[in-house]
């Protein structure tokens, strides 16, 4: 059973500045009365707020950590809880507006994005920090912003855009049209790729890779498959990363894979996939079953199968759980960064693009790429693009199988939803494909209209 810490939007709105920067706050000034000027007095300072938003991101089990792979993988094929409760509503596809864990997506992401607007509003106000200071920091306030606004528009559809910390204007804005989001999170992607280095120690901070990764994926998403291509081309040739040897290694913090991962902060939790999917021994049945529509999709001796998932005997019964993470606390076993972008997923991208493209030979060899990792032969569509497309949707399946929800959003933007979900649920229903905005933010501000069919 997951754990919510629910906090609602207007009262998010009002302390999450305090929150991310309380490293900052110094003796005698009263967290009500902590003002930018303060905060963004120099380059070491707004360094510091936005390493406490960082480590926000990890710090709870939220749409930054954990709450994202789980809730989406329920809704789509992927995973089923064997405990009762909210998550049931996930996995039936029949969430309702009260649901804690819906609450906390929107309010969770909304918290975040405030906190980026006051980092980028108190980074332009400030008098001393030099233009290059001022460009680095808020390109990362900004790549940041632009992550959270897709996953709430993925989400949700059409939510109110917020560019601003003025509570008098933000309380009460109407849905933005999705086209309009999007606009916006290209504009925050370009700017932060323009202004942000190429790379930072450890990628756990973001630059100047990490949004040409995700522009690669918006344009993906948007069906701009030209320029999908030439991102994702920009960073797979970079010849910066590398896909790990075997699946085991990819989440390492050596792992040559990564694009951009966030190091575990909280107390005793290694990462909150591994706190949440692993279970205490192999004779515990897992909170979350991997789903026999996933489990038979791996086929051969696909490393992934053996490497990926772990597997619970009780009773005689077998349990295949998540296992991608493999250290629940930080004192279990090898430690392990949190990875968000990683280099397999400029190849499916770049191949998804090629395909529509009609590059099909191109395509192949992409996709072969994330095969042979896998330990499969390689793959040939024939010069066949439908054959292709549906490849590449299977080793998207496969390779990113409960890991930021990305069996849930692909299936909703390639418009494959409701054949492929109403192959496994009996009671789906095409309405399901967005979440209900939350119950009290609808009771908050009048401007909010619920999404059709709750």
């Amino acid at each position: 059973m997951k754990k919510y810490l629910i906090v609602f939007l207007s009262s998010i709105l009002i302390v999450a500045i305090a929150s991310s920067c309380k490293k900052l706050i110094k003796i005698g000034l009263p967290k009500d009365e902590l003002t930018s000027e303060i905060v963004f007095a120099d380059s070491a300072d707004a360094n510091a707020a936005l390493v406490g938003i960082y480590e926000n991101m990890t710090e709870g089990f939220n749409l930054a950590a954990g709450t994202t792979t789980i809730d989406a993988g329920m809704s789509a094929d992927e995973l089923y809880p064997t405990a009762t409760g909210d998550d049931i509503q996930f996995y039936n596809n029949a969430v309702l507006p009260k649901n804690n864990s819906v609450s906390g997506l929107w309010a969770g992401a909304y918290s975040y994005i405030y906190n980026r607007n006051a980092c980028i509003e108190g980074v332009e106000n400030s008098s001393g920090l030099t233009q290059e200071q001022k460009e680095k920091f808020l390109g990362e306030a900004r790549c940041l912003r632009a992550f959270m606004y897709f996953y709430l528009v993925n989400f949700f559809g059409p939510v109110p855009l917020v560019i601003t910390t003025d509570y008098h204007q933000t309380r009460i804005l109407p849905r933005t049209p999705a086209s309009e989001i999007y606009a916006q999170v290209i504009e925050d992607l370009k700017y932060a790729k323009s202004v942000l280095p190429l790379s930072i120690a450890g990628n756990v901070r973001i630059n100047k890779d990490v949004a040409t990764a995700l522009l690669a994926r918006v344009y993906l998403f948007t069906g701009d498959y030209k320029d999908a291509k030439t991102e994702a081309t920009e960073i797979i040739e970079s010849s910066r990363y590398s896909l790990a040897t075997t699946p085991n290694d990819v989440f390492l913090p050596q792992s040559k894979e990564t694009i951009w991962a966030l190091l575990p902060v909280s107390p005793y939790v290694g990462t909150w996939e591994a706190f949440y999917f692993v279970p205490s021994s192999s004779s515990v049945i897992p909170d979350y079953v991997v789903s026999n529509t996933l489990f038979n999709t791996f086929t051969g001796n696909d490393l992934r199968k053996s490497q990926w998932m772990g597997i619970s005997t009780v009773n005689g019964s077998q349990y295949p759980y998540p296992y991608k993470y493999k250290t629940p606390t930080i004192y279990d076993g090898t430690p392990e960064n949190y990875v968000i972008l990683r280099l397999a997923e400029q190849y499916l991208i770049r191949a998804e693009a090629e395909a529509n493209l009609n590059d099909i030979s191109d395509a192949e060899a992409d996709i072969n790429k994330i095969r042979l990792r896998a330990g499969l032969p390689p793959f040939s569509a024939e010069n066949n693009q439908t054959v292709m497309l549906s490849e590449i949707e299977t080793q998207w399946q496969l390779e990113f199988a409960f890991e930021w929800g990305h069996r849930w959003l692909n299936l909703k933007r390639t418009g494959r939803i409701n054949e492929v979900l109403k192959a496994s649920k009996a009671d789906w229903k095409p309405e399901a494909a967005l979440y209900p905005i939350p119950e009290t933010e609808i009771k908050r501000n009048p401007f909010l209209k619920q999404n059709d069919g709750y």
